[in-house]
């Protein structure tokens, strides 16, 4: 009998998701979203929208789940994970919120007791990059100084901020205005969001990189006292931190990030053609080591592109599941990173992502 997974969100990450679980006979992936306009999604099952109290919606959903996966950036993660344990099904979630996953993580307890686990953060970053600046970690001696550099942009440059709606406008405004957890000189602590800028060579290109937020917080708690430096920074085009910061410090939108949020989501256009970039570089005394992927859109079964980030989004938590049923990893806490990449290509959903990786 197929495994029931219940996806939360009716967006494209929410979809890309379901059809890559109904893509594989072992899984039976159902959407439901609290939009009571939400779209019908050719070839996926969906529930009837969520309504009443959110709670008691949800465990009627969740009524005969293996799993959830929360995709919806306007649902709680803690709550929809409480749900989950009372319900006795595994909790997985997209979300990039660093406190969100704290609350989660205070939840282990009870999720250990119930035999189920949680596994927040379990995309593109937040995920899939926290698990490469994982291994990379694990290699690296306590005089080393690691930086990961991700950029997620368009295929092609449209406007001059160099940049489109590609994975979804909040985790992007979090990631802009939060504080950046770090470690420097082997200690622990705050950097501002938008600083530290750098040009890094990418593929003969050269990008600019700066401090983003949300992205290695575990990591940074955990590895603390033990390497010199982690630091994460967002790749983009030339020129595009100058327009943020003439948007958030001159115009002030920094304190009505409502209107920054609502300028990004009209005006930025919507595209599904994107190439996702990601490097990890080591430094140790004056040598570099560096270990870059890159991933650009595919062709859907229906002739249209897909995205790239919501593929690796698809596949880390497709694998991350399939490990957690699989029995890899006991009930309670998978924090980001925990699944090593050795750990997560032990998964047929990890075939989604190899052809991306290069040296």
């Amino acid at each position: 009998m197929a495994i029931p997974v219940l996806i939360l969100g009716s967006g494209r990450m929410a979809q890309r998701i379901a059809r890559v679980f109904a893509g594989d006979p072992r899984f039976a992936p159902t959407l439901a979203a609290r939009d009571s306009e939400g779209p019908a999604i050719p070839g996926l099952p969906m529930l009837p929208p969520l309504t009443g109290t959110l709670s008691e919606a949800l465990a009627g959903a969740l009524r005969g789940q293996a799993a959830v996966v929360l995709a919806d950036p306007a649902l709680t993660g803690a709550e929809v994970a409480r749900a989950a344990i009372a319900a006795g099904c595994h909790y997985l979630d997209i979300v990039e919120s660093a406190a969100s996953g704290a609350a989660i993580a205070r939840l282990a307890g009870a999720a250990q007791e119930a035999g189920v686990a949680l596994a927040p953060g379990c995309g593109l970053a937040p995920g899939w990059v926290t698990a490469l600046a994982a291994e990379a970690l694990e290699q690296a001696a306590s005089q080393d100084e690691i930086t990961v550099f991700v950029g997620v942009l368009p295929a092609q440059v449209t406007n001059r901020l160099g940049y489109a709606n590609i994975w979804g406008i909040e985790g992007l405004v979090a990631e802009y205005t939060a504080p950046c957890l770090a470690i420097r000189d082997g200690e622990l602590t705050e950097l501002p969001p938008l600083a530290d800028l750098e040009t890094v060579h990418f593929g003969g290109l050269g990008m600019e990189a700066f401090t983003t937020a949300g992205s290695l917080d575990v990591l940074a708690r955990d590895w603390q006292g033990r390497v010199a430096g982690l630091v994460f920074k967002t790749l983009r085009h030339p020129g595009h931190l100058d327009y943020i910061r003439f948007l958030l410090d001159d115009l002030g939108l920094d304190k009505r990030l409502y209107q920054f949020r609502t300028l990004l989501t009209t005006a930025l256009p919507r595209t599904e053609q994107d190439r996702v970039l990601v490097a990890i570089r080591r430094r140790s005394g004056t040598a570099e080591h560096w270990s870059s992927q890159v991933m650009t859109a595919a062709c859907g079964a229906g002739g249209g592109p897909v995205s790239a980030v919501s593929t690796i989004t698809a596949a880390h938590v497709g694998a991350t599941l399939d490990l957690i049923g699989q029995g890899v990893v006991p009930p309670g806490l998978i924090a980001p990173g925990a699944l090593r990449p050795g750990d997560l290509r032990r998964s047929a959903f990890f075939g989604l992502l190899a052809p991306a990786e290069i040296a």
